[in-house]
């Protein structure tokens, strides 16, 4: 038996489910802490969250995007790649490929090429992590308290996180499961501007993120922040807590799994069962499924052919948003052909690096095989 394989989703198994956007960036599933909102005196956006499971996917917690932000005579446009599926069939990677092969300092070359080597970088790849959360607290937006929100989560925060949900085998420390409806923890956030004016770039780019995981174990509630728990359920929860602390803190890997099969076969541990059946069906009620909202779906046709008439620009060796993209141009008749016979070219080993933004790419973490019949529990 895992040594965490008790009540709670074991963190470990956790698989950052490389899966694309849908939503717009404004979309108001999206939770924003930018500092020029602060109403504090110092300018740092303060809020507590609680990063939790997808409800309805407990391994599929973590979304991952890759995408481009494209600029044609239209204007900018942000799509996302069928990369973060592991499918490079996306036509803008291809196109990316046929430049980055090319002859080096040819045409094409300069098209993918950074600008600090001569090139005009039209490739603007971009990443993101999404996960749930539901806000705690928000003195700067307190109508976003107890709703229930997705959150495009840093780098910094989704280590600390990790760190917990799956330490090294070398720390001998227990996982922690940081994300559990019912015992895992708060994060008091910071978010600190940049240097310079309100507004300006620098302030934006400078963004900093701090957070502070809570001493104690923290449970969800309803969105209109009354409990999730009846008294008697709150009391058969605070025993199961007491006992689990007792394994977390144990650093003899052999004594905590021996303490793990006694609480798995306790009383308290199959009370608590019976109310996560509750607890999950009155969270999916409330909570915005992340997998599903924030999941990849295929481009739109109208989005399909702006992109294909951004890249038969890009392989005519011409600046798309100098260009009218309404028909592509007549040179470079054979573009999407010539993208489509790309696939003999050697992989790049460096494609899935990510530009730079708030979070880097993660480890991958394999999904426990479901064989319960209640495989939507969190145990």
């Amino acid at each position: 038996m895992n040594e965490n394989d008790i009540l709670g989703f074991d963190p470990t198994q956790l698989t950052v489910f490389s899966q694309t956007e849908r939503k717009p960036q404004g979309s108001q599933l999206v939770y924003h802490t930018r500092p020029e909102e602060s109403k504090a005196n110092d300018g740092i956006y303060r809020s507590t969250i609680k990063v939790i499971y997808n409800p309805f996917n407990l391994p599929a917690s973590v979304i991952e995007q890759q995408g481009y932000y494209i600029e044609d005579a239209q204007g900018g446009l942000f799509v996302v790649s069928s990369l973060t599926n592991d499918d490079t069939s996306c036509p803008i990677f291809k196109a990316w490929k046929k430049c980055r092969y090319s002859d080096e300092g040819s045409v094409l070359w300069k098209q993918q090429a950074g600008e600090d080597k001569g090139g005009r970088a039209l490739f603007d790849k971009r990443f993101a992590r999404y996960v749930t959360i539901q806000v705690m607290e928000d003195k700067n937006h307190p109508e976003l308290e107890g709703k229930y929100m997705f959150w495009k989560i840093p780098k910094s925060i989704w280590e600390m996180i990790d760190s917990k949900q799956h330490p090294s085998a070398e720390s001998g420390k227990c996982p922690i499961p940081v994300m559990d409806f019912l015992f895992g923890r708060s994060i008091e956030l910071e978010v600190k501007p940049g240097q310079g004016p309100k507004g300006s770039l620098e302030y934006r780019r400078g963004t900093s993120y701090f957070g502070e995981l809570s001493e104690e174990t923290t449970s969800c509630t309803n969105p209109d922040k009354t409990p999730l728990l009846n008294p008697d359920e709150q009391n058969v929860l605070d025993t199961y807590v007491a006992k689990v602390k007792l394994i977390w803190k144990e650093k003899d890997p052999e004594a905590r799994k021996n303490m793990n099969i006694q609480l798995n076969n306790d009383p308290i541990t199959q009370q608590l069962k019976t109310i996560y059946n509750k607890v999950l069906e009155s969270i999916k009620q409330v909570c915005p499924n992340v997998l599903e909202e924030m999941g990849y779906k295929p481009w739109d046709e109208a989005t399909t052919n702006r992109v294909n008439n951004w890249i038969n620009v890009v392989l005519s060796g011409d600046i798309p948003k100098k260009a009218d993209n309404n028909e592509p141009p007549a040179m470079f008749a054979g573009a999407q052909a010539a993208i489509n016979n790309a696939t003999t070219m050697p992989e790049n080993p460096f494609f899935s690096a990510p530009e730079p933004a708030p979070a880097a790419a993660p480890e991958t973490f394999s999904a426990p095989t479901a064989t319960a019949e209640d495989d939507d529990l969190p145990f």
